[in-house]
């Protein structure tokens, strides 16, 4: 007898139907039935079999059943009988007695379909008689695979010829899943109840024995890598498992599409009563009960049992439970658009009937695409409040867009898609835009709350519709005298706020009077009135009073996930601490912001942040990192979705750039489109600044200039004391000495310095740079060198490098050529630090390192390792300080500097104190 291969945990079935046949031969006939659930390798079992037994020889008789033929009357019997070794015209006299038993089939009752009509035993004993002959001319083996699929004139013939080979030299052996097929067949219970059959039970393999299928196909290592995922995922079932194997034979990382047609060929198998409640499974999850699994099947809850037991005998499900990721959306993609809607819809409504959570109902809804029932609209709104708070915006998202679609009346249709405007902005501000027109009509009808008319000013304000905005409060002011009217603080609040977005608006509109008894609208405690109250301070009030006043908010500011004030609010007075030197608080603040944005999963915000953070490294003279996170701001929100607001990360990228020397990089951002109002808004201001210094550093002094005084013009409408969003003025002055006027360049300059409050140390030492510059060679080491101070102070190191390479000029001038070249090593140490190239090129070859510098990346370990005393010395080393002028600053000696960058070399693992700047 050949041998069978590859039938792992197979050893002991194989052993017994091979103990059985040897048992055939002696006469002795024998009926093993292979029982098993699906996918539990039956067939494969049955078929390794039959093919060692042909080579004993052996006549072997084969047949296979399907669901698909179930109702094929003698499909399976004269499948048997195909057997080219079976003499011609036995056969032939087989099949004239196929072809009359088909015709007294269709005669019978279905009602006694168990029973045995008696005009047909003379046909059906010719037909045992064939047998018998066959096994006196040897052994006979005959194999039926899925007895559970067998049809109804085949199993009648099983039960009357089975019994009667007991004494013939036949082993017959069928295939049998009991949870599948008929279950209550008399005659299949009867035929597997004889007493001389043998039952073989196969179920899903081991662990084990999946890590020694693995280790066959694939290797010990991919054993040991692979063998508890697949067996926690196929459970040892040998059609899915064999899927996932050929996926990883085909390299594949990911196993879901092997898996994915293992699980569709086991439901095809499947009966349909099981199919369907797999499909509810898959709807419902894990944790749905039987009886609401039943009512979704539309089957009784014993079947559904049956199916469960089933499944989990196949290890298809784990409980209610499916065994991998993606086989929910498998079964459910398995099914057209229309049967899968059906089925959601009425899962919506078996969940609503028995007072599920809102959000479990509202997601069938969603699933369905369709809201058609009284109560489906109220559902949806209530599960967008549910997701809002649990910062689900984009699925609140989802909900609003299927209730809007289907909300009855204008009002109710506008309160919906107002929200859904604010919200959409959230996730995506390009595609947010497109609803603004039908919203902005809604307003005009007065669907629309106030507290709703005020978020979608902001909104209009954002993409620049500035007209749009002037209508909408117009018709606001109007309303307020009503029962639900918005009072004159609030417009009031609104008006100072657009007034700083858009310096010339303020000027335009009349201040809001309040009326007899109007002392509020309807919105306390509104966070517009917060951004009100901090721009009218930041365009009226002094740097530190405001600055302030900015801390406070954003101490007390939270992210609200439906309203976009409490974001303009976060990001209004973060600018106030930028714009007013407060650079440090704004980062940390900043940090937390986005950390914030990003567990409520809004992007907009995020991106929004994230620009700011950009623009607090660039003043901060951290070139590379402002260019690195105004891309990354531009990446989560493109250019289109930015409104007026683009004109911050795009003008930080031009700056960025241009400081750093890359013109052809920042040609492209300065070519980039963008909305025509934003040159009217505070946000054009940081571009028409960024661009001016592009066109300055491009040779275009002419066009610079023009860009600068474009900002002042525009600034002209407020009351600023300080140098405002941008110092336009040191940056007109700078223009103006490249065309050769000292005297406006001056005039200029004097003028921002008047305007300084205290401190202001960034914008009074760039202030002070530009002074020396315009004035004569004897004053300019003094201005020069306090400009030195305050931007060392400050942290500016861009600003601080071009001050170094000054100073080092105006001492070359001097004839102290020693303090010139150590200065001008600082201010190249300072530019290479921050990626200047330009500002390194500037300085004098003879004076840059001669050396490149090849310092080992950061080492935050090491760093950690040194003292607070000689992090500072460090620090002072890697910006050009000679030891001397370290131990000055810091009251130690000379020799104490040099112990401490002793010890400073070997804990970074440095040569040379050049090397600093890059690992200290």
């Amino acid at each position: 007898m050949g041998e069978t291969r590859g039938m792992i945990e197979r050893e002991a079935a194989l052993s017994t139907l091979r103990r059985l046949f040897a048992e055939s031969l002696v006469g002795k006939g024998q009926v093993a039935v292979v029982q098993g659930p699906l996918g539990s390798g039956k067939s494969k079992l049955m078929h390794g079999f039959l093919e060692t037994v042909e080579d004993f020889p052996a006549l072997v008789l084969s047949a296979t059943a399907s669901r698909w033929e179930s109702t094929l009357p003698f499909g399976v019997l004269s499948q048997l009988f195909q057997n080219s070794r079976i003499p011609h015209s036995v056969r032939a006299d087989l099949n004239q007695i196929f072809i009359a038993l088909t015709e007294r089939e269709q005669s019978l009752d279905p009602e006694s379909a168990d029973l045995f009509p008696i005009d047909m035993f003379a046909d059906l004993h010719k037909t045992l008689l064939a047998l018998t002959d066959l096994t006196e001319r040897g052994p006979l083996v005959i194999g039926v695979d899925n007895l559970h699929y067998i049809d109804g004139p085949s199993l009648r013939w099983l039960a009357y010829v089975l019994p009667r080979l007991r004494f013939a030299r036949a082993l017959v052996v069928l295939t049998d899943d009991a949870a599948r097929g008929p279950a209550d067949s008399f005659l299949r219970c009867e035929l597997l109840q004889q007493p001389h059959v043998q039952r073989i039970a196969v179920g899903p393999l081991t662990p084990e024995g999946v890590a020694r299928l693995i280790a066959r196909d694939l290797g010990d290592g991919a054993a040991s890598r692979l063998g508890d995922e697949f067996a926690a995922v196929s459970g040892g079932n040998l059609l899915v498992l064999r899927q996932l194997i050929g996926d990883a034979c085909s390299g594949a990382e990911e196993y879901g599409q092997g898996y994915s047609a293992a699980l569709r060929s086991c439901l095809n198998h499947s009966d349909p009563a099981a199919l369907m409640v797999v499909r509810a499974v898959a709807v419902l999850g894990a944790g749905a009960a039987p009886a609401e699994l039943a009512r979704l099947a539309d089957a009784e809850e014993w079947e559904v049992n049956r199916a469960l037991r089933s499944l989990n005998d196949a290890r298809l499900l784990d409980g209610t439970a499916f065994r991998h990721p993606t086989a929910a959306s498998d079964v459910l993609d398995d099914m057209s658009v229309a049967e899968r809607s059906d089925l959601h819809t009425r899962a919506a409504a078996l969940l609503h009937g028995v007072g599920a959570p809102t959000v479990a109902i509202a997601g069938q809804l969603i699933s369905a695409d369709r809201a058609a029932q009284p109560w489906a609209v109220d559902v949806l709104l209530a599960a967008t409040r549910e997701s809002l708070t649990a910062n689900g915006v984009r699925t609140a998202a989802e909900y609003l867009g299927l209730a809007e679609r289907t909300a009855v009346g204008a009002p109710a249709r506008a309160a919906i898609r107002v929200q859904l405007s604010r919200i959409g902005w959230q996730l995506d501000p390009a595609s947010a835009s497109r609803s603004l027109p039908a919203v902005s009509a809604d307003a005009a009808a007065e669907h629309l709350t106030p507290c709703d008319v005020v978020e979608l000013i902001w909104e209009l304000s954002w993409y620049g519709e500035v007209g749009a905005v002037a209508d909408v409060l117009d018709g606001l002011r109007s309303r307020r005298q009503g029962p639900h009217g918005v009072g004159a603080e609030d417009a009031q609040g609104v008006l100072s706020w657009l007034a700083c977005l858009y310096p010339s608006y303020g000027s335009a509109r009349r201040p809001v009077a309040a009326g007899p008894g109007d002392s509020g609208g309807a919105c306390r405690l509104a966070p517009w009135l917060t951004a009100g109250s901090l721009a009218g301070g930041f365009l009226r009030g002094r740097s530190e009073d405001v600055a302030g006043q900015a801390e406070q908010a954003l101490e007390n500011v939270i992210l609200e996930n439906d309203s976009l004030w409490s974001g303009e609010v976060a990001l209004l007075a973060l600018l106030v601490l930028v714009y007013t030197d407060e650079l440090d608080a704004a980062a940390a603040h900043c940090d937390r912001l986005l950390a914030e944005a990003g567990v409520r999963h809004a992007p907009a915000w995020q991106a929004v942040f994230t620009a700011v953070r950009a623009e607090i490294a660039l003043r901060q003279g951290n070139l590379k990192t402002a260019a690195r996170e105004a891309q990354a701001a531009l990446d989560l929100v493109p250019a289109q979705g930015w409104g007026v607001a683009l004109g911050l990360p795009l003008g930080c990228l031009i700056l960025a750039h241009v400081r750093m020397g890359r013109l052809d990089v920042a040609a492209k951002y300065v070519a980039q489109g963008f909305p025509g109002t934003m040159l009217q808004s505070r946000y054009g201001l940081h571009y028409l600044y960024a661009r001016g210094h592009y066109r300055l550093a491009s040779g275009h002094a002419q066009s610079a200039l023009a860009d600068f005084l474009a900002c002042g013009e525009l600034m002209d409408c407020w009351e600023i004391y300080g140098s405002g969003p941008v110092p336009w003025r040191t940056s007109a002055a700078e223009a103006w000495l490249k065309l050769g006027n000292q005297d406006q360049a001056k005039h200029l300059v004097r003028d921002q310095l008047s305007r300084l409050p205290p401190g202001s140390a960034r914008v009074r030492g760039h202030s002070l740079r530009l002074l020396a510059a315009a004035s004569s060679s004897p004053q300019r080491p003094q201005l020069l060198e306090e400009a030195v101070d305050l931007l060392h102070d400050c942290g500016d190191r861009f600003e601080l490098a071009l001050a170094l390479i000054d100073l080092s000029h105006a001492f070359q001038k001097a004839g102290d050529l020693r303090g010139a070249r150590r200065l001008a090593r600082r201010a190249w140490h300072a530019a290479k630090a921050i990626g200047a190239e330009s500002l390194c090129a500037r300085v004098a070859p003879e004076y840059r390192e001669k050396h490149p510098v090849t310092a080992p990346k950061k080492n935050p370990k090491a760093l950690s390792a040194l003292s607070k005393q000689e992090r500072r010395v460090a620090m002072l080393a890697s910006e050009g300080y000679t030891n001397q002028e370290i131990a000055d600053q810091l009251f130690i000696t000379k020799s104490t500097v040099e112990q401490h960058l002793t010890r400073v070399f070997r804990k970074l693992n440095v040569q040379r104190r050049q090397e600093l700047s890059q690992s200290a």
